[in-house]
């Protein structure tokens, strides 16, 4: 599942910290370690910075997916490694797009606190980047935490079908930016009662377990001829660093669930939080009042861009975007997230618009 959605994922060793008012090179999480990093460098002249989620894959080498950024537009770009045919052992991150879209790729080696190598655009332009896996100021290091569970469906059948219930989280060391990103993955309410990531895992499973344990009893007991892999059953929740700089973070909590049939459903939540004044950001922190036909006028531009379409509903379900409360900032930029569904087909996945805070100009505070 997690090379299908690209999410994330055994305790890392990489430690909360406050902001770094140096750019020096950190030292590279374990191989085998689940853990973030922040890579901060240049694509030919331009500044770049890169956040990477490492785990490992099926076959146990490391596997990388997250976002990256140039400096002078801040509109993330999401990133996943592809397998290296190459034989020379490089670490390559395609671009996301569809099997039919032309993708930008980044190829080079990740060693000793650098990612170098060769960029090609999906025009077919090469420059080179040079990456350091850093933290400067106004960015934060995180605690990176995988905790899983499976329960069989019968104990006595040696094959049986089982459920997993998992937690994939990134922890700061600020305390009340872990209340808030707690409330980000549990909701508001439950994060009160919870009060830690870890409680809310133990809490979380168990109406999880019994649920699936009593539907699974009822379907082997009927149906004798059952597919077994539509009665293994996930439950994840993870999340996804998208932007951290100049004390601004943005994330993504990414929910999957998988309850038989063809295939599972996830969604992802965002939010981004001023890191100076400890809140969270709202559409109002950001715009004077009346500001919704500007921002529905600027959205529905960006999306025709990024389609390359006169008309939405050529490619989307709805002829019309409208924002919702499921959105990120960059420094530069507003992007809104649109769950598989919500206005495109489930094949094409999630679908993010970003809009230029200089499209927004006359509604800025």
């Amino acid at each position: 599942m997690k090379n299908t959605i690209i999410c994330l994922l055994v305790l890392s060793t990489v430690m909360a910290c406050k902001p770094k008012e140096t750019n020096s090179k950190e030292k590279l999480p374990d191989a085998k370690a689940f853990g973030y990093l922040h890579l901060v460098g240049k694509l030919g002249d331009a500044p770049l910075h890169m956040n990477l989620i490492q785990d490992q894959d099926y076959d146990g080498k490391p596997w990388y997916n997250g976002s990256y950024t140039i400096d002078d537009i801040q509109e993330p770009i999401g990133i996943y490694t592809i397998s290296d045919t190459t034989g020379q052992d490089l670490l390559i991150l395609d671009e996301m797009g569809t099997p039919d879209d032309k993708v930008g790729e980044f190829k080079g080696k990740l060693t000793d606190g650098s990612f170098t190598g060769t960029f090609t655009s999906k025009e077919g332009k090469e420059l080179p980047f040079a990456l350091d896996f850093s933290y400067p100021e106004g960015s934060l290091k995180f605690t990176t935490v995988r905790v899983e569970v499976s329960k069989k469906a019968d104990e006595k059948l040696k094959d049986s079908p089982k459920a997993t219930f998992r937690y994939e989280f990134v922890k700061p060391k600020q305390d009340w930016l872990r209340f808030v990103l707690l409330g980000e993955v549990v909701g508001d309410s439950l994060a009160q009662v919870y009060k830690t990531i870890e409680n809310a895992y133990i809490q979380e499973q168990k109406p999880f377990f019994d649920s699936y344990l009593e539907e699974a009893k009822a379907q082997i007991g009927e149906d004798s001829d059952f597919n077994p892999s539509f009665l293994n059953y996930e439950s994840e929740k993870s999340m996804d660093v998208l932007f951290n700089q100049d004390n601004l973070l943005s994330i993504a909590v990414v929910d999957y669930s998988y309850s038989g049939g063809a295939h599972g459903n996830y969604g992802s939540s965002c939010a981004s939080f001023d890191l100076t004044k400890q809140k969270k950001i709202t559409l109002e922190d950001l715009f004077k009042p009346g500001y919704e036909k500007t921002l529905t006028d600027a959205l529905n531009a960006a999306a025709r861009k990024k389609y390359g379409v006169k008309k939405l509903d050529e490619v989307l379900f709805v002829d019309k975007v409208e924002p919702n409360g499921n959105f990120f900032v960059t420094g530069k930029g507003i992007c809104f997230n649109y769950t598989p569904y919500e206005i495109a087909s489930y094949a094409q996945g999630e679908q993010r618009i970003f809009v230029p805070f200089a499209e927004l100009k006359g509604v800025l505070k």
